[in-house]
């Protein structure tokens, strides 16, 4: 059985691409309150509009959640 990493390991794994993601993920680092048991898109969303996300951040973030739940198959 594969074993799924945390939305927040993937995230910052993609910290070093010169792409709207990357560019996200290195913001999310420097977030001390970025949750770390994150299990839905919809919870990732919630959270950011907490941080009153842009709609080019909400955006970037489901692609990146998108790209993320391919990967975990």
């Amino acid at each position: 059985m594969k074993k799924f990493a945390p939305f927040h390991e993937w995230l910052a794994k993609q910290k070093n691409q010169r792409t709207p993601l990357g560019e996200w993920a290195r913001s999310a680092g420097r977030d001390e309150n970025f949750p770390k048991d994150l299990t839905t898109v919809d919870a990732l969303v919630a959270y950011l509009r907490t941080k009153q996300a842009t709609g080019t951040e909400l955006a970037t973030a489901r692609a990146a959640w998108s790209s993320f739940a391919r990967e975990q198959k």
